[in-house]
């Protein structure tokens, strides 16, 4: 059994986790092989799936990011803040010299490793990571049936407009309920019961500058979510 604290900080391989499943090997449709979910998510999101195609047959729900553990949200994460990977309004990150706003500015829509929801196999990002998408045609669609249908399933979106900290609108990013909060429980006092200790097996850059900001992050979500 992985320690609680290995779990819930993603340093672990879902593709050897007993509870974990590959996509790959469900009916749910993704942008690229190799993704994994918690068994329990995926069966839910199944059949969630199903009962949307009946209603919208033509349109298209797809997992374009599913389970990161802490190493693939460490390479997101060093991507942007050296700027190899762009950051959306950023002309470039290496022209801010201060570390913390570095951070910040990282933080709009990623992050930090070892905090991230989707290290759980309860969170997943479908289709667009535009909020524009959500606004017009297809992406209207889909948006507005999951606001009134994805909680018959247990799905939540963690990230919604109606916040004041944490992370920007993602219209794209849904969680299942039934396990995730456990798991930001299991965060929280992990956190709390640790304090400094948090950061000894979790490094990454800038975690000196970022890292007393984790429990704003983690914690500012949907209501409906905690």
């Amino acid at each position: 059994m992985i320690p609680v604290f290995n779990y819930v900080t993603g340093k672990f391989d879902p593709a050897r986790h007993p509870r974990f499943i590959n996509l790959d090997k469900t009916d749910i449709p993704v942008s690229r092989k190799g993704q994994y979910l918690r068994k329990e998510t995926a069966e839910s999101l199944s059949l969630m799936l199903k009962n949307f195609r009946k209603e919208h047959p033509g349109i298209k729900i797809s997992v374009i990011s599913a389970t990161r553990n802490f190493n693939s949200q460490k390479r997101i994460w060093e991507e942007k803040w050296t700027g190899k990977r762009k950051i959306t309004g950023i002309s470039s990150i290496n022209l801010i010299n201060d570390p913390l706003k570095k951070g910040e500015l990282i933080l709009q829509y990623s992050s930090m490793p070892g905090t991230s929801r989707h290290h759980w196999g309860t969170d997943f990002d479908i289709n667009s990571l535009n909020n524009e998408y959500y606004g017009k045609g297809d992406g209207k669609i889909i948006y507005q049936w999951l606001l009134k249908n994805a909680s018959k399933y247990g799905f939540y979106q963690p990230y919604t407009a109606d916040r004041d900290t944490g992370y920007k609108e993602e219209k794209w990013h849904w969680s299942y309920l039934p396990l995730s909060k456990q798991f930001l429980r299991d965060w929280n006092t992990l956190y709390r019961n640790m304090q400094s200790e948090f950061w000894t097996e979790l490094s990454f850059r800038g975690v000196e500058h970022v890292g007393h900001l984790a429990p704003v992050y983690v914690n500012s979500i949907n209501s409906e979510c905690r």
